[in-house]
């Protein structure tokens, strides 16, 4: 296996880096999540029928063959991480803990224990939110305890946030100062309520926005990716205190950058595994952490516009306005066509045997009962033969005639069968019944008919009937009306990159005119 060789070759290299740049805390970082992604590379196919012997599997239903695949390996790539982490808080103070006064330091109360508990506690509602999706994947939870967990995992940020930054004010734009009266405005207890109901939101909207291989993954790389490269942008041009958030963050998200490639690697078109709820929480809690204690909680907001839009598309039918099916994922249709020199030998051959029936006239009917046989076996081959056979069969021609037709048609059928034709996948826009819709319900989609964003179908009495499942997913397939697995996968993580370039615009560019 190639991964295998790649991960003994690289691991003496990237240990040897590691212990060069042992004082450098972000080389060591870089070189712990290379150690990390090859980890998650040569695991995840190595569980893979650990986790299937246990159960932890499912069926892949976007796939013709409908393959079942080993569950919840996102598992693998959160252990993994978490180890990484773990094995990285000695670097981080390596420069105080070497030093030649590392003991005086340490009684007058210098070593920076805030710093430390920022980022144990980081960990902690990591590691609590990596068990409680577990659990999600084994024992299916409900979606109250969906919304009640992910507030439980963050208690830990909340509280050290208050004790080390406490932070509850919001700068007023430019054009609301002089009505206010002020330039902030101190919110106080609903700040860290704001910041709360953010931790669960992040947990939830990469779960939502989920059901084809890649895209959960996908869309977490791009979001931790343009985090990142917001933090090297600004880090060294920003003071010693909003420098150490940029590091904090980098902290967190290269080893999660790094463990989520290799997740991908095995969970893209054509997946080889699934990554389950657990993935989903731990990367919402990996962004919820680090906008909390790395303070840019807007910034990432702006990041998360995509699954904000799917959040509103879908309220109709997560709050029961709208009939919710249990799985929304989009519909398969498979296609198995001929390849062009088949089709176009098929058609010229169906062209001749009509111009031999035509020439011969009524002289007799069709009463070979195998010639019958054989032309109802290739009909089924293709759409164009089956038009060509209906027409021979219904003709009146001789049989000597009928049967030099059949056997040319025959000969290129047989060819047809030979040839290597896959079946193609496609990938349409999944519905719902609304006939129990709520009548505001049925308002909303409406408003979201009037806007082009939903595909509403009617009775004869204009009457709505149904409508697409209320997903990003089923909207860009409403709107491209059908792509294969791998293109709508594409179409989500370009959305998703288009929406980092605009968050940047805004928080770079327009904010200036707000804030400044």
């Amino acid at each position: 296996m190639i991964y295998k060789r790649v991960s003994l070759a690289s691991s003496p290299v990237l240990l040897a880096l590691l212990w060069q740049f042992r004082d450098e805390p972000l080389a060591v970082c870089t070189c712990v999540s290379a150690l990390a992604f090859l980890a998650t590379w040569c695991m995840v196919p190595a569980a893979t029928a650990t986790f299937k012997r246990v159960g932890l599997s499912g069926t892949d239903m976007s796939k013709p063959t409908r393959p079942v695949l080993a569950e919840s390996m996102g598992m693998v790539a959160a252990t993994i991480y978490l180890v990484a982490t773990f094995l990285f808080i000695p670097a981080q103070f390596r420069g105080w803990w070497m030093s030649s006064d590392s003991q005086s330091a340490h009684h007058s109360h210098m070593f920076p224990f805030g710093r430390l508990g920022e980022y144990l506690s980081a960990l902690l509602s990591l590691q609590s939110m990596v068990f409680l999706g577990f659990a999600d994947d084994v024992f299916d939870l409900r979606w109250r305890f969906k919304l009640i967990l992910p507030t439980i995992a963050s208690i830990p940020v909340l509280i050290v946030y208050y004790v080390g930054y406490g932070v509850t004010h919001v700068v007023v734009p430019v054009f609301m100062r002089s009505s206010l009266g002020t330039n902030t405005v101190e919110l106080g207890f609903l700040y860290y309520i704001y910041i709360g109901l953010m931790a669960v939101f992040c947990t939830n909207a990469i779960n939502i926005l989920a059901g084809i291989n890649g895209v959960e993954v996908g869309q977490s790389i791009v979001i931790a990716l343009s985090i990142i490269i917001k933090d090297i942008a600004n880090i060294n041009n920003a003071n010693p205190e909003a420098e150490y958030y940029h590091l904090f963050s980098l902290y967190l998200l290269l080893p999660f950058v790094a463990v989520s490639c290799a997740l991908y690697y095995w969970n893209v078109y054509p997946a080889h595994v699934f990554v389950g709820d657990t993935y989903c929480y731990f990367a919402g809690m990996a962004f919820a952490v680090c906008g909390i204690l790395g303070h840019f909680s807007k910034t990432l907001l702006l990041l998360f516009i995509p699954q904000i839009f799917n959040f509103v598309y879908s309220a109709p039918q997560i709050f029961g306005l709208v009939p919710c099916p249990r799985h929304r994922l989009p519909k398969m249709v498979v296609e198995c066509p001929l390849p062009p020199n088949i089709v176009s030998k098929v058609r010229h051959e169906a062209d001749l045997a009509s111009a031999s029936i035509s020439e011969s006239g009524s002289e007799g009917m069709v009463g070979d009962t195998g010639t019958e046989q054989s032309l109802t076996g290739l009909a089924g081959l293709h759409s164009t033969i089956s038009s060509a056979m209906q027409s021979f069969t219904k003709a009146r021609a001789s049989k000597s005639n009928i049967s030099s037709a059949t056997r040319k048609i025959q000969a290129t059928g047989k060819q047809a069968r030979g040839a290597s034709v896959r079946p193609t996948a496609y990938m349409v826009a999944s519905r719902t019944s609304l006939e129990n819709a709520r009548p505001l319900g049925l308002t909303i989609i409406r408003i979201y008919e009037r806007f082009g964003i939903a595909n509403v179908e009617r009775n004869t009495q204009g009457t709505m009937v149904s409508v697409n499942n209320l997903t990003l997913l089923n909207l860009v397939l409403v709107q491209c009306h059908r792509l294969t697995e791998s293109q709508l996968n594409n179409r989500i993580l370009l959305i998703q990159v288009l929406n980092s370039l605009l968050a940047f615009f805004i928080r770079y560019r327009l904010s200036r005119v707000f804030y400044f």
